[in-house]
């Protein structure tokens, strides 16, 4: 993980978790893209859309299936 050093303070990457997108959550889940698309609109799937596209944190979509106990 490369680090920037400023002063005293060191700062994180901003980026660092990679976001899934709906073709991704859509694989894991075993739904359609059109589906978890419905889902994100609705609010049932946790999501940000950003121009035309929607991405998915993916501790949220584990989260959902209920598999990080």
């Amino acid at each position: 993980m490369d680090r920037t050093v400023t002063g005293d303070m060191v700062a994180e990457p901003v980026c660092e978790k990679r976001l899934m997108r709906t073709r991704d959550v859509a694989a894991y889940l075993g739904l359609s893209e059109r589906q978890v698309l419905r889902m994100a609109h609705g609010g049932r799937i946790p999501a940000t859309k950003f121009g035309c596209n929607w991405f998915f944190l993916p501790e949220r979509v584990v989260r959902l299936v209920g598999m990080d106990r």
